[in-house]
């Protein structure tokens, strides 16, 4: 017999949104399904301006077409994280950390 599988909900917060980040996680603390975290992913260096994923690297070229795969991926996440302050991502796939 197959049992569906759930869709998990990610709900990731930017880091400038901790009201917002307290707020969702609270309503949805009963929902085995979401979760609720705030950005950890490192951007631009703040000291410098400098942006730490722009530097090249030398690295194999299964590594370096995985990381360009991953920044296609992320770009509409980042945008939604700038603009909205938060990004809803939906999957059955996602695991629980």
């Amino acid at each position: 017999m197959h049992v569906p599988v759930a869709d998990r909900h990610l709900f990731l917060i930017s880091r400038d949104q901790p009201g917002l980040w307290d707020y969702l996680r609270r309503e949805f603390s009963s929902e085995e399904n979401v979760e609720v975290i705030l950005d950890r992913r490192l951007g631009r260096d703040r000291r410098s301006g400098h942006d730490r994923r722009a530097v090249p690297r030398l690295v194999g070229s299964a590594v370096s077409d995985r990381r360009i795969a991953e920044q296609r991926t992320r770009a509409p996440v980042d945008a939604q994280l700038r603009t909205l302050g938060y990004a809803m991502l939906r999957s059955s796939s996602l695991a629980r950390a």
